[in-house]
């Protein structure tokens, strides 16, 4: 049986409606838990890309790097998720901390060049003996947003 679909996508989450008055309606922040890996965002500009759009390179100041190493502790919840082919959320959570921790030791060294964005990012996850290490790397530059041309079309 088919249904219509847009009615069941219209319907707001977790039960909210206009006409129910004991909150504001849940946004993305309150239906993301907590409990979810998610990437922190960095203080400066970063593109994996060689160039920025919008922006012009002023200066190239260097490679710029981060990196970081954690322990494989959690050998129960690895092997169990290999036998049941299950994420394993303790791992997922821990490169999510080392790339963020990696990023944040590439952007002070950004900074610290007197930088203020970082071009062709990179990064590289590798596992050795028992730790997992994550390294990130970039161009640090100094960038200065572009002038917009005037628009013909715009009324005067």
């Amino acid at each position: 049986m088919l249904t219509n679909r847009r009615s069941t996508m219209m319907m707001p989450p977790n039960g909210w409606s206009a006409t129910h008055q004991s909150g504001p309606p849940p946004n993305l922040s309150s239906l993301k838990p907590e409990s979810e890996p998610h990437c922190a965002l960095p203080s400066i500009l970063t593109s994996t890309t060689p160039s920025l759009p919008g922006y012009r390179v002023v200066r190239v100041l260097g490679a710029v790097y981060g990196s970081t190493a954690y322990a494989l502790k959690d050998t129960k919840s690895l092997i169990k998720s290999l036998i049941t082919g299950s994420e394993v959320k303790s791992l997922t959570h821990m490169m999510y901390n080392a790339r963020d921790q990696a990023m944040e030791r590439l952007t002070r060294d950004c900074v610290a060049r007197g930088a203020n964005a970082v071009v062709a990012v990179t990064f590289e996850e590798k596992e050795l003996l028992g730790f997992v290490q994550v390294s990130v790397s970039g161009t640090a530059v100094y960038v200065e947003r572009e002038k917009q041309p005037e628009n013909p079309f715009s009324p005067e």
